[in-house]
């Protein structure tokens, strides 16, 4: 894969705040969002469209299968009372988040639609991954052969340097510690299970005050089998892991479920 297409990626929340969930019902899924900070849904295809009513001081950015959630605060003025029914501001107005109120949400996909209840919450944001397990092994096989092999790599490397899910894919949280020494730690932090392919997510931490550079070579011994792709994100633009600073790497293999 270019290393100009990755440098180009921006990285997502991080993925320790995550809340996957495993087919879900036709039902209404019911999920704690916050109510101050940018919240991510991942689903299992594009979606199309999306409807909510703006009225609940809700704002929806869609960017392929992921939405990003953000509730609008309020300015919430001091004032103090100089006369009869006269007042004057107090300094800057308050933000406050506190108002935000339940809100539904519909998610249309090409295969389903999608129904949300969001329950804005004091907490920290998190990325909600859907996995449906009811995508046909068709539709993923599709996803896998439809460009040539070297794209098919790069856009599964995107989907998961981005904090989504490749189209079809399980996603599981790992967060294993697979190396630590003085210098590097190497964590396994997700797995991805598609047809054809299989995808393992990498941290890697400098715990040096030196540059580092990272030899995919040095990865191969992790994957479970021999890897289709090796990708190195360092998150800056001089090619290098910097002192006390962490890097991604995606490891591409074959996948299991081809052989069902």
């Amino acid at each position: 894969m270019k290393k100009s297409l990755l440098f180009a990626l921006a990285l997502g929340q991080s993925l320790f705040a995550l809340n996957i969930i495993d087919n879900p019902s036709s039902g209404i899924i019911n999920i704690n969002v916050s109510n101050h900070s940018v919240n991510r849904i991942v689903l299992p295809t594009q979606i199309l469209d999306v409807a909510y009513s703006k009225e609940k001081g809700i704002d929806i950015k869609i960017s392929d299968n992921q939405a990003f959630i953000k509730f609008l605060p309020i300015q919430k003025e001091k004032v103090r009372v100089t006369g009869k029914n006269q007042v004057e501001p107090i300094g800057e107005p308050e933000i406050v988040y506190d108002k935000a109120g339940n809100s539904e949400v519909f998610f249309v996909t090409a295969s389903k639609t999608y129904s949300f209840s969001l329950n804005p919450k004091n907490m920290e944001a998190e990325t909600i991954i859907i996995n449906d397990f009811s995508a046909s092994k068709e539709e993923i096989l599709k996803y896998e052969s439809d460009d040539s092999y070297m794209k098919t790599m790069a856009k599964i490397t995107e989907s998961i340097l981005r904090g989504g899910t490749p189209q079809g894919y399980k996603a599981k949280k790992i967060d294993k510690t697979l190396q630590k020494n003085s210098i590097l730690i190497t964590k396994e932090l997700m797995n991805y299970d598609g047809v054809l392919y299989k995808a393992t997510l990498l941290e890697v931490e400098n715990k040096t005050n030196k540059a580092l550079v990272l030899d995919p070579k040095d990865y191969i011994r992790i994957a479970k089998e021999a890897p289709k792709a090796i990708s190195i994100y360092y998150n800056n633009e001089v090619n290098h892991l910097l002192p006390y600073s962490k890097a991604q790497i995606v490891i591409i293999t074959k996948g299991g479920r081809n052989q069902k």
